[in-house]
């Protein structure tokens, strides 16, 4: 198997653009603190991502049972949709933990989210698999024979690869599905290990609901994979990944606003200097309402007059000359 030819992907102005698009938000996640999600929000993004992995493949279950097996342990003995579920949660919990790019750890993600469900968990099949995309002909048989050392140089290729992250991770989701390394669970793991991958750069993807807007256009999906498998070119199923990706950002940027008093938004712009390598540098209230485009002039003077007479902040000036600074 070559895992060169498996990981082709051919650039086009569509990828380029969206893959801008997708870092100035990752940019106002950045800006907005949005790496964990908003408090209370936690179960509701996990049971709307588990739900949508498993409905992707078939799954049965709702919502909202999904959301109640993650904090109910005998469901391991109501049947396979619930199990199912119920592995699928624990491996979002260990992902934090599992490297990416090892070939042990991968393994070990694929034993619990099969465990009770496939006599192999956690094993290389051994023997050819029918390849279908929802077609009832299978397109192709992917073959046992050199499947670990493929995985191997999958592995090995996304943790070298100089492309964006963004785009190396959709490559590997791609080459997990061609290669279909276990008997069973193949595609939820190669967008869990998409997942991780993203974890490692942006900690937003730890709980960003992407699956549930693939699940939303589920019959583009399979045709973005098998497409990609025919042409032997897998930038179009990248195209399709990122505005799943791009979907799930402005969902959350919509919906989740953590930043609740002065004293949060003052910090948070503060920190954003930091993180710029502009620590000490002086600013004016222009310059904090652009980073926070949506409070009034009001709010963002009130803002800084707080801080400063909280000490975080030295003034300069007066009027609307005023400069700030932060005081350590």
């Amino acid at each position: 198997m070559d895992v060169g030819s498996i990981t082709y992907h051919s650039i086009s102005p569509r990828m380029l653009n969206l893959l801008a698009r997708i870092h100035q938000q990752l940019g106002e996640v950045q800006a907005r603190h949005l790496h964990h999600p908003p408090e209370g929000s936690a179960k509701v993004y996990r049971a709307s991502t588990v739900h949508a992995t498993l409905a992707i493949e078939g799954g049965l279950l709702d919502p909202h049972p999904v959301a109640a097996i993650a904090e109910d342990h005998s469901a391991s003995t109501q049947g396979p949709a619930a199990l199912e579920a119920l592995n699928t949660h624990r491996t979002y919990d260990l992902l934090t933990n599992l490297d990416p790019f090892t070939e042990l750890d991968l393994r070990q993600a694929h034993g619990v989210l099969m465990h009770g469900l496939a006599v192999d968990a956690g094993r290389y099949r051994t023997g050819p698999m029918e390849v279908f995309y929802g077609e009832p002909q299978p397109l192709r048989t992917a073959p046992a024979k050199g499947l670990p050392v493929a995985m191997q140089d999958l592995l090995r290729y996304a943790e070298e690869d100089d492309f964006p992250p963004l785009l190396t991770s959709c490559v590997l989701h791609f080459g997990m599905v061609y290669l279909r390394p276990f008997t069973a669970g193949n595609g939820r793991l190669a967008r869990l290990w998409q997942r991780r991958l993203l974890m490692s750069h942006w900690p937003v993807f730890g709980y960003l609901p992407v699956e549930a807007f693939i699940h939303r256009a589920e019959p583009a999906y399979h045709a973005a994979l098998e497409f990609a498998d025919r042409r032997g070119d897998c930038g179009d199923f990248i195209n399709y990944m990122l505005e799943r990706i791009e979907e799930a950002l402005a969902e959350v940027l919509l919906t989740s606003d953590p930043v609740k008093s002065a004293g949060d938004r003052v910090a948070g712009f503060l920190h954003a200097l930091d993180h710029q390598g502009n620590a000490s540098r002086a600013f004016q209230r222009r310059e904090y309402m652009a980073f926070y485009p949506r409070i009034s002039t009001a709010t963002a003077t009130r803002d800084l007059k707080e801080a400063a007479g909280a000490g975080k902040l030295s003034t300069e000036g007066s009027g609307r000359s005023v400069r700030y600074q932060a005081t350590s």
